[in-house]
């Protein structure tokens, strides 16, 4: 992808430094929270809301692409660069950045988090950094993390916010083919425990309380792709040498035992970490040895269990709320207060969800519309409208809600990511224009600077500054081949021996055709 170095003044497509100035004193499209925020009550009563805030229809090109990675152009970042991983940096790399349904640019939401040094591999292999976790792992963010040469060895610690197909649905794959690739030891999941809400009756059923947790999901799982693992269990899944952690090891609320009958030390362990989602602050894992320290807390999202997770490591810290509806929680734990000193130290990176006012979001899902219509002028899409609405009312955060919860975040996070967002020229503008209206005095937040949209392959360097400077963020773009093979593998040797002792042994080979001199070469071509 080759990226102009003109305009360097220009942002985005259609926003530039002086939109954003001028949005100052705006009170634009999804200003509304409806009461959502304790507290909100005084700041609605002084709002007044636009129906069509920003100010569509707009022109058609701005709708079509997402220029703020060109404009003025982040720096490529390339597969050999994952190898300079400094002993201080804390890399975020966002793999998957969509509201369903999922776009070209945007997978399902996923983000890989990685802290220094790299470790070169002792078999020869391509390295990995000290220590490693992915954040949810939607549909389709298993492409891009091979894009960008990301392995398995180096995915095996999964932390899932909650249990909708667009966070986890790609665990699926990546826990089948990981064995036979180079994670030949388990894959730790952590998640929600049930959440304790009551089915109604419904038709001839009951009412019911299902086990929707973590350990449920991984049992299930697990003896569903058991056709799968048995399948590639002629390979060797097992790292003679892998170091079976423990609780005390990783600072974990329970016992790291996989679900099934698979020893824990196979690739094909399946080991679930269920975690108290009502817990403020619980943690999830704690590493003395990496020095990683990840907690949780409970969001407002379709369903009770829902979290979100906050990563500290070294003076650094990652939060991410995952998808929720404005809530007060997030706002305390991105204060994030000393328990010693009492003094908010706020976060480095602040990830959040967003998404379009309901009228937006569905204009932008129905074919032929560049504005929404009238109220009243189209039956079909005022229906549409109403579930859009219940579908945000139960999970998601307006653009103008984010602004508002943003403005009640002090200090200030050092850079706000919005995740789970439909990128575009036009639909970034439009969300600035509702966050700045929270913020009518100063210029704060700067678009690119204190703000920014989040699209996959982006990728963060944080490390910490120099002489009690505030720390350094640096923003880059993947440059990736749409065409790009497997990952950089690392080797890991000795390994235990397969399970099924030849590939063959688990076919009827009744009518095989073998090779031959009257039939093909043996050697495949």
């Amino acid at each position: 992808m080759k990226r102009s170095k003109k305009s360097p003044q220009r942002i985005s497509a259609g926003l530039t430094r002086r939109d954003t100035l001028k949005l100052s004193g705006l009170a634009l499209g999804g200003l509304a929270v409806g009461g959502a925020i304790a507290g909100a009550a005084k700041a609605l009563a002084e709002q007044q809301c636009d129906d069509n805030g920003c100010h569509y229809p707009v022109k058609p090109d701005t709708t079509q692409e997402y220029s703020y990675p060109d404009h003025p152009p982040l720096h490529d970042f390339t597969v050999d660069m994952q190898q300079q991983l400094a002993s201080d940096e804390m890399r975020i790399t966002f793999l998957g950045t969509a509201f369903p349904p999922a776009r070209r640019a945007q997978q399902m939401m996923s983000i890989f988090v990685e802290v220094g040094p790299w470790v070169p591999d002792a078999g020869g292999g391509f390295g990995k950094a000290k220590d490693s976790f992915v954040f949810d792992c939607g549909a389709g963010a298993l492409t891009n993390y091979g894009a960008m040469g990301i392995a398995f060895s180096r995915m095996d610690k999964i932390f899932i916010s909650h249990l909708h197909a667009d966070h986890m649905s790609d665990l699926s794959a990546i826990y089948c083919f990981g064995p036979a690739s180079d994670r030949k030891w388990p894959l730790y999941v952590w998640g929600q425990s049930p959440s304790g809400i009551t089915c109604p009756a419904w038709g001839d059923n009951p009412p019911t309380q299902y086990d929707d947790g973590t350990n449920a999901f991984c049992q299930n799982l697990r003896a569903a792709m058991r056709w799968h693992s048995e399948s590639f269990s002629f390979l060797q899944t097992s790292y003679a040498n892998y170091e079976i952690p423990t609780k005390y090891d990783w600072g974990t609320p329970c016992d790291l035992i996989p679900v099934g009958d698979d020893p824990s030390d196979d690739g094909y362990g399946l080991v679930p970490i269920q975690l108290d989602w009502t817990e403020v602050g619980g943690v999830a894992y704690d590493n003395s040895k990496t020095g990683v320290k990840i907690t949780h807390f409970p969001v407002i999202h379709a369903r009770k269990g829902s979290m979100g997770y906050k990563l500290e490591w070294n003076g650094l810290s990652m939060m991410y709320t995952s998808d929720t509806r404005p809530e007060t929680v997030s706002i305390g734990q991105a204060d994030n207060v000393d328990p010693i000193t009492q003094v908010a130290k706020g976060v480095d990176v602040f990830i959040h969800e967003m998404i379009l006012p309901p009228e937006l979001l569905t204009m932008k899902n129905y074919p032929g519309l560049t504005s929404p219509p009238p109220p009243g002028s189209n039956p079909s899409f005022d229906k549409a409208v109403k579930n859009t609405s219940k579908i945000e009312e139960s999970s998601h955060t307006p653009q103008g809600a984010f602004g508002y919860l943003l403005s009640q975040i002090n200090p200030r996070p050092r850079l706000t990511v919005i995740s789970h967002f439909p990128v575009a020229d036009d639909t970034v503008k439009c969300a600035m224009n509702s966050v700045r209206a929270h913020f009518p005095k100063g210029g704060y937040p700067e678009f690119g600077k204190d703000i920014i949209w989040s699209t996959d392959l982006m990728v963060l360097r944080v490390r910490k500054g120099k002489k009690g400077k505030p720390p350094q963020i640096e923003q880059l773009m993947g440059k990736v081949s749409d065409y790009t093979f497997g990952p950089p593998q690392n080797v890991y040797a000795p390994l235990k021996d397969p399970k099924y002792p030849t590939p063959t042994a688990q076919l009827d080979t009744t009518n095989l055709i073998l090779p031959g001199d009257n039939t093909y070469c043996d050697n495949g071509y």
